[in-house]
């Protein structure tokens, strides 16, 4: 008696293995590239040097964080007061 309806090339034991061991080496390399682009932004951000300042000397971060309480008190104005420096 001969196996006639045994057509899979690979036994399934062997399937599974690389079934696993792509999981296994996918999901790391998966996480480590969504995560690696704002670990890269994060050490940049720390190694870039010295912040950015306006011409006041203030320093950049801190107007740009102002800047949405500013225009919102124009916009409880109904757009009729006017508008605050950009940063």
């Amino acid at each position: 008696m001969t196996r006639e309806h045994s057509t899979d090339p690979q036994p399934f034991t062997r399937r599974l293995l690389r079934v696993v061991v792509s999981i296994v080496v996918l999901a790391p390399v998966s996480v480590f590239v969504g995560y690696g682009g704002g670990l890269l932004l994060t050490a940049s951000a720390a190694l870039g040097g010295p912040d950015p300042t306006t011409d006041d000397g203030d320093p950049l971060r801190e107007r740009l964080l102002a800047w949405p309480d500013r225009n919102r008190e124009v916009m409880r104005t109904n757009g009729r007061a006017d508008l605050p420096l950009s940063p």
